[in-house]
């Protein structure tokens, strides 16, 4: 199982034997098309896979109904014969855009997609209602847990949760100072502790990059990578690779 970190920002490529997943694609250079009032990203290179890499897709996961995780432009950009995974709440915004690709549910059982076990794992506040966490594992065991705000640490513990990967934020983000939207640097080695994870890909990264009102708001902490690295394979630019079927970790 191979995982891509497949631009500077959120979006995620997990290859399994010849056939890939896009978690949450972004494939343009802008986040909104036109000058949007409320929030704005752009980045320089649309995507960090290859034409090759893209062919290869079998499946788009969406994790949140956010215009930073849900880009219609890129759903729009692939084939309309993918299957969606994703949560009931994107699923009715997806449904009033007339796409034809077909749409799933993920949730806890799992599903196998792209001869990978894919299953949701309940969030945190303030997502819970509108995101959620995933859980990858393939036929050799190897595991990637994913979560692309806030770690609901004691569903992890409860179920007894492992991964060889986490894929999860570092950098501390508040709206208003006050919610939490993104990890601190602590948060983030407590899940990887939780998980036994060794290694860890940045998601959500660079979070002082958006623009617009939104970020008026916003309180940022820069990524501690230092702190990290101290303890941890430390995975946060575009382009990074980690082929787990691979790895010894």
């Amino acid at each position: 199982m191979k995982i891509i970190k497949a631009d500077n920002y959120q979006t995620w490529y997990i290859e399994e034997d010849d056939q890939a997943i896009l978690i949450d694609p972004w494939l343009s250079n802008k986040l909104k098309s036109n000058n949007s009032f409320f929030i704005q990203r752009e980045k320089e290179n649309d995507i960090s896979i290859s034409k090759e890499q893209i062919n290869k897709v079998r499946a788009i996961i969406i994790t949140a109904p956010f215009d930073d995780h849900l880009h219609l432009e890129s759903i729009k950009k692939l084939s309309n014969k993918l299957p969606i995974y994703t949560s009931k709440i994107v699923k009715n915004v997806l449904s009033k855009q007339n796409l034809m690709n077909p749409i799933y549910l993920l949730d806890e059982k799992g599903t196998e997609i792209c001869s990978i076990k894919v299953k949701s794992i309940p969030t945190s506040y303030p997502y819970f209602n509108s995101t959620f966490s995933i859980l990858f594992e393939n036929k050799k065991s190897k595991r990637i847990f994913h979560e692309g705000h806030i770690v609901n640490f004691n569903y992890l513990e409860i179920h007894n949760i492992k991964a060889d990967v986490a894929i999860l934020t570092a950098e501390e983000v508040k709206l208003f100072g006050m919610i939490t939207l993104g990890m601190n640097f602590r948060d983030t080695l407590k899940a990887c502790k939780i998980l036994s994870a060794n290694n860890l890909f940045i998601t959500g990264s660079n979070p002082g990059n958006t623009k617009g009102f939104v970020s008026k708001f916003l309180r940022i902490k820069p990524l501690k990578d230092n702190e990290l690295r101290k303890k941890l394979n430390l995975y946060h630019k575009a382009g990074a690779t980690l082929d787990l079927n691979n790895s010894s970790d």
